[in-house]
């Protein structure tokens, strides 16, 4: 097999996160039981006992910005982070996401002399577990993986099966995929729910939650204008980041009398009289 290790620094759904204005991303607007779900498993991990938690929306619900909070959460309580996605390319290369997120075991193998890694799941299973487990014993794990409906059979079949064998250990983790995407996934997803797995279905976002989120964009409350303009994006969170985007470029909202309101402006040539 060809020798090829994904070492990632950052979470890649972190570079595809689109962002309303500097700062205004900083807040997840209308996700506070997902939020408090992930934290819920933060701290069963912490006193000792991993989890999985399943997420799952279809593309532009904020999938990926949930998964961004829950490794910043983590980070803050003193996680050792392990996050990772593949894509639509990745899939012929075994353990892709694995690979991604825990890079040492492959990268160690590799620096051993060996050329060729082998791809026997029950072999890698081993040698994560103990990678796992040797992290788990100085501080709590997350292990973070996004867009699972790319992986290839083998690495989820080795995914339920280290989640299980790691749940004793503080070792959490959060397992996300497009929701439209059945096949495989569905399958892991279905057999580790019924281990007592919960799903998080992202839904769009409810209104009182799009009315926040223009006002954090805008500084103001949004007027009834805004929001029939907004309501065209249909609760979708990344629509609704490039309305707010295209409306910012072209100066199109302006605050007037404490509210956000869309203005037109006319723009006329030279009309030399």
């Amino acid at each position: 097999m060809v020798d090829v290790t994904a070492v990632i620094s950052e979470p890649p759904f972190r570079a595809r996160e689109q962002g309303l204005r500097p700062g205004a991303d900083e807040v997840i607007r209308g996700r506070a039981a997902e939020q408090e779900m992930v934290r819920g498993l933060l701290r069963r991990t912490q006193q000792g006992r991993g989890g999985v938690l399943l997420v799952e929306g279809e593309p532009g619900l904020g999938k990926s910005r949930l998964l961004r909070d829950s490794t910043d959460a983590a980070a803050g309580l003193g996680f050792s982070l392990a996050a990772g996605a593949p894509d639509q390319l990745s899939r012929a290369i075994p353990f892709f996401a694995l690979r991604a997120a825990l890079p040492e075991p492959f990268a160690k193998f590799t620096a051993d002399g060996h050329h060729d890694l082998p791809d026997t799941p029950t072999w890698w299973l081993g040698q994560l577990q103990a990678h796992l487990e040797q992290r788990a014993a100085v501080n709590p794990v997350l292990v973070c993986l996004d867009d699972l409906h790319w992986e290839s059979p083998g690495t989820l079949a080795v995914l339920r099966t280290l989640s299980q064998a790691l749940k004793w250990h503080p070792v959490a983790w959060i397992l996300a995929r497009c929701s439209s995407a059945q096949h495989d996934t569905e399958y892991l997803f279905s057999l580790l729910e019924k281990d007592g797995a919960p799903r998080i279905s992202l839904g769009p976002l409810a209104d009182d939650a799009v009315t926040c989120l223009l006002a954090d964009a805008f500084g103001a409350p949004p007027d009834q204008s805004l929001l029939t303009l907004a309501s065209g994006a249909a609760g979708n969170p990344s629509l609704l980041a490039e309305l707010v985007g295209g409306l910012a470029d072209d100066s199109a909202v302006e605050v007037t009398g404490g509210r956000a309101v869309v203005v037109l402006t006319v723009r006329s040539g030279n009309s030399g009289g």
